[in-house]
């Protein structure tokens, strides 16, 4: 039998070995291993500092940028838009800043700003029951706004696509036809009425141009085929839309991301800063000059800012996202003349 005193000593001898080791490896690897951090530390404050300077110097030049395109906008914008008439379109929660730089640009360029119409969020909606209650109105006011709706089409936001295209009659003009005010202004109050738009400071008078504010906040953002349609329906009924929305606001999942991916109608992503307000009156000209449709702003798939570069191609010869919405343009100017 194995006396316990070498239990003892067996046990005492590992506790030994181990305290040993430790206090070998504490003054022979700490000196390595504490170097090892420090230079890994020291690595990581220097990329640290070099990412802060970086960000320093790009909110910097941005400043810079913004204040030169504050300075110059009273030189670029004034004769742009003169004599021209431009409704303004938002979303409800679009960004107010948005809106109102947009609506102040273009008024230094000459523009006649008819009005503001705000998108509702039940207009937005594609559960069915809206969907169903937008296209009864759309129906009940066609003939009012001149407009002849083609069949229903299977498309979840069909009753969103008839709708827009009687608002888009009652707020746009082409070559200075269009239907009569009061017309205009019922459709506009049978819309407001159930909700599904608000305006500011009553029935705008018809405009030749429009402006569509996209949603604000970070994507991905509700409504996005519905809105597209709007603009669609504004592209067709008018001379050009635009459609702007905020740099935070934009990327995948956002209406502006959509719109571009389709190429229906121009987009500015930056028409929060004064630079994309500038680009926004630029954007609106060049479709008053026949070219196509672009996209402007600092997303990777926009031309550079503020000299676009479009092809030349009339409008009008824009294909809507549907068959049945090529049909109702048709059907639309047959009316209308």
């Amino acid at each position: 039998m194995i006396d316990f005193r070498y239990h003892l000593v067996s046990i005492i001898a590992v506790f030994l070995a181990l305290a040993v080791g430790l206090v070998v490896g504490a003054t022979a690897l700490a000196p390595a291993t504490e170097a090892l951090l420090k230079t890994a530390e020291n690595a990581l404050s220097k990329t640290n500092a070099d990412l802060s300077k970086g960000n320093r110097d790009l909110t910097n030049q941005l400043n810079a940028e913004q204040a030169f395109a504050r300075a110059v906008s009273p030189r670029l914008l004034p004769g742009l838009l003169t004599g021209e008439k431009v409704v303004v379109v938002a979303a409800s929660n679009a960004d107010p800043n948005v809106t109102s730089g947009v609506t102040k640009a273009l008024q230094v360029a000459g523009a006649q700003v008819t009005g503001e119409v705000t998108v509702n969020n039940t207009f937005l909606l594609t559960d069915g029951h809206d969907e169903d209650q937008l296209t009864q109105l759309a129906q009940s006011q066609a003939a009012r706004a001149g407009v002849t709706l083609a069949a229903q089409s299977s498309s979840p936001v069909a009753g969103q696509q008839a709708a827009a295209q009687v608002l888009a009659a009652s707020l746009l003009t082409t070559g200075g036809t269009g239907i009569p005010a009061a017309d205009s202004a019922a459709v506009l109050d049978a819309f407001s009425q159930d909700g599904y738009i608000s305006i500011a400071n009553g029935a705008p008078a018809p405009a030749s141009l429009a402006v569509l504010v996209t949603p604000s906040g970070p994507p991905p953002q509700s409504g996005s085929r519905v809105l597209m349609a709007l603009a669609v329906a504004l592209w067709n009924a008018g001379s050009g839309t635009v459609m702007v929305g905020g740099a935070q606001s934009v990327g995948p999942g956002s209406v502006i991301s959509a719109e571009n991916g389709a190429g229906q109608v121009s987009t500015v992503d930056n028409a929060d800063t004064e630079t994309g307000q500038i680009m926004t009156v630029q954007a609106l000209r060049l479709l008053l000059d026949r070219k196509a449709p672009g996209q402007y702003g600092i997303s990777p798939d926009a031309a550079p800012t503020p000299v676009p570069t479009p092809s030349v191609t009339p409008p009008g010869t824009l294909t809507p996202p549907s068959t049945s919405a090529t049909a109702s343009k048709r059907a639309s100017h047959g009316a209308r003349k």
